[in-house]
């Protein structure tokens, strides 16, 4: 055990000796040494979720789930044991393979169990062990996803598939279990070497080191022991965040936005149009599209930071009105006074009496970890019928419906203001169903304050047919104070967002950058840019993502014999990616080669038969090849799956035209009007 030695006091400090509840204290050496001097900090953290993030295989622990468990999961029979020497055996039937458990992530309210896959990695089996109800589970068995799109996406050789790059603990989890965690993922070999300093999210993942101990024999310098409430808050939400991994550099003190790019609802099914989680969201998209947010509360506001807990009871609401009693002042914003008697409609000492029930509703990570939604919206029942967004009123009262609901709303908060709020959601909601104009989406930006439904707005009108009004929109929002409105406005600008190339944040010149990357190529002033976007890509190089941002860059150099390389390899690693087929058939029809963007196509609809945009792109190359009839039956496919697919319609307009079929080209383009003319707005 190392003893730390304090130059104050010419005597060398004792060494922590005591006992806690963290799995094994000899794992975490550097973390010991900090408790030589913090005890009670050490003895806290110890016995919290974080410490027990990631640990070794313990038979104590372990051995109820290996005692000749069975499980059906993912098109396989599991088979759980223990060896004559005591290791843990997971044998999987589907691929004939035995394996040997190298290690276990959490421990409450399930434990996943880890093995090494055929690329050095590791990998975590869909198979769960609930620790309450004592029994082996699929963590996918429910999910919606494969309601909608149907079991192909776990098949052996899938990327979702436990033995795939979707399942693949080195890239998917280990930077949040695991402390100063690096990949290091050689891609010509394809295996990883990753290396990390500390099981768990430990005292040195959160408390920023220094080059070497300090005076007093702290790991941490005097001058670095202070961070600001922002910079610990985006130290959290490295993890608490559904992102995009840009690097694995991050340090605690650096920004978030520096090192990876939070996931907003600009993508169907991920969150719904109020930005509620819907998916397995975390909590800092929520938070960053809450008021509350933009006020400037963070983690550890309502947070300990040692044991990761609540820093009063939420049963009695007393950790919420510790600002809303009062008006406590949060940045520069005032906290609503809120009477917790005359608020609710629901009875004093009930469930639904407590404030996170409402404005925090629960839903299921992993299908059996009940997490809490961090947008603190209010329950709206009307808008809940018309969108879909989830009713907290229905939690309790699940023999009830939205109408009743509503009535019960109407009643109790006459005067509600939500008109704005509505309208936003309203406007989200039909860009993601792709029934969104551009006024909408307009008028709910106009009025908008936060930050990141300013982002998010922009990102929808990104997507939409470019006009003026977006662009002057864009225009005005590359000057904007948050990194991800300015980031939203290089996506909607174009060529025009080249110099935000030198930004000071990476999420913004990143955007900037792939949005202008030809122009990148040869120009000495943005030989910065294209070596951080390479670099991007090359960690990202692991995933189908990386592998075609990386034929992207070889194609922008000119070397289409890489490029080529890079999206079979990305359709390689995703069998099932629509996105990969697509973007291979674009690259194969610019180098004048139609049939094989054909065969790209093709391949394109059969692995998602249900995406609209697939066969709007094979409508298109079927018209290039003079295939004019089975280019019309493409776009009549990708309009019954989206009758309001614009560009859709506008091209089998086109082509009838061009056939000589005037009149039924004039009834699409009537048809194409009707849709694109503003709806009547709905009344609040």
């Amino acid at each position: 055990m190392l003893l730390l030695c304090s130059c104050d006091e010419g005597q060398k400090v004792k060494p922590y000796t005591g006992q806690s509840a963290h799995w094994q204290q000899s794992a975490v050496p550097m973390s010991l040494q900090c408790a030589a001097c913090h005890a009670g900090e050490f003895e806290d953290w110890a016995g919290s979720d974080h410490a027990w993030a990631y640990r070794t295989v313990n038979p104590e622990l372990d051995s109820e789930p290996f005692h000749g468990q069975r499980l059906s999961a993912h098109g396989s029979e599991l088979r759980f044991t223990t060896a004559r020497e005591g290791h843990l055996l997971l044998a999987d039937s589907e691929s004939k393979r035995n394996f040997t458990v190298h290690s276990v992530l959490g421990r409450r309210p399930l434990v996943q169990y880890l093995v090494q896959g055929k690329d050095g990695g590791l990998h975590t089996p869909s198979a769960a062990w609930d620790v309450t109800r004592r029994e082996w589970f699929d963590m996918f068995e429910a999910d919606e996803r494969l309601s909608r799109e149907g079991s192909a996406t776990r098949n052996a050789g899938d990327w979702g598939h436990w033995l795939g790059r979707g399942m693949n603990w080195n890239s998917q989890c280990a930077w949040c279990h695991t402390s100063h965690f690096r990949k290091n993922y050689d891609a010509a070999a394809d295996r990883y070497n990753s290396g990390w300093k500390e099981p768990g999210v430990t005292c040195i993942q959160c408390h920023k080191l220094s080059a070497a101990p300090s005076a007093d024999g702290c790991l941490v310098a005097p001058g670095e022991r202070t961070l600001s409430a922002q910079q610990m808050h985006d130290n959290c939400a490295t993890c608490h965040a559904r992102r995009e991994e840009l690097d694995d550099t991050f340090v605690v003190g650096d920004k978030f936005d520096d090192h990876f790019r939070l996931e907003l609802p600009i993508i169907p099914g991920i969150f719904w149009p109020n930005g509620m989680q819907r998916d397995e969201d975390y909590c800092e998209t929520g938070l960053r599209l809450s008021r509350m947010g933009r006020a400037g509360v963070t983690c550890l506001d309502c947070h300990d930071p040692h044991t990761a807990t609540l820093k009063l009871p939420q049963e009695d609401n007393s950790l919420c009105m510790r600002c809303h009693a009062t008006g406590t002042v949060v940045g520069s914003t005032a906290s609503p006074v809120i009477d917790p008697a005359t608020h609710t409609p629901c009875p004093s000492g009930s469930k639904g009496a407590r404030c996170v029930e409402c404005h925090m509703p629960e839903s299921p990570y992993m299908a059996r970890d009940p997490r809490r939604d961090h947008s603190f919206n209010s329950p709206d029942p009307e808008l809940s019928a018309e969108t879909g967004v989830p009713n907290a009123c229905l939690n309790c009262h699940a023999d009830k419906d939205h109408a009743w609901a509503a009535g019960v709303v109407a009643q109790k908060y006459p005067a509600q203001k939500a008109a704005r709020y509505r309208a936003r959601t309203r406007a989200v909601h039909h860009a993601l169903a792709g029934e969104g104009n551009t006024q909408e989406l307009l008028a709910a930006l106009a009025a908008e304050d936060v930050p990141g439904w300013r982002a998010t707005l922009l990102e929808l009108l990104a997507r939409q047919e470019p006009t003026e009004e977006i662009q002057q929109a864009a225009r005005a929002a590359m000057k904007d104070e948050n990194a991800m409105v300015r980031a939203a406005a290089a996506r909607a600008l174009g060529e025009e967002a080249l110099p935000l190339i030198h930004d000071p944040v990476k999420i913004v010149r990143r955007a900037a950058a792939w949005q202008n990357i030809r122009h990148l190529v040869n120009n000495p002033q943005a030989a910065d840019a294209l070596a951080e976007l390479t670099a991007i890509a090359e960690h990202q190089s692991d995933q189908p993502t990386g592998a075609m941002l990386l034929a992207m860059l070889a194609d922008a150099r000119g070397n289409t014999a890489e490029a080529e390389q890079q999206y079979k390899r990305a359709i390689s690693l995703d069998p099932a990616s629509a996105v990969a087929y697509m973007d291979y058939a674009v690259f194969l029809a610019r180098l004048n080669r139609p049939m094989d963007a054909l065969q790209q196509m093709l391949n394109c609809t059969r692995v998602a038969p249900q995406n609209p945009e697939g066969f709007y792109r094979l409508g298109l190359i079927l018209a290039e090849l003079q295939q004019y009839g089975y280019a019309l039956s493409a776009l009549d496919k990708a309009l019954q799956l989206s009758p309001t697919f614009h560009r859709a319609r506008y091209n089998k307009a086109m082509i009838l035209q061009h056939l000589g079929r005037n009149q039924e080209a004039q009834k699409e383009m009537e048809l194409l009007r009707a849709l694109q003319t503003p709806p009547t707005p709905t009344q609040p």
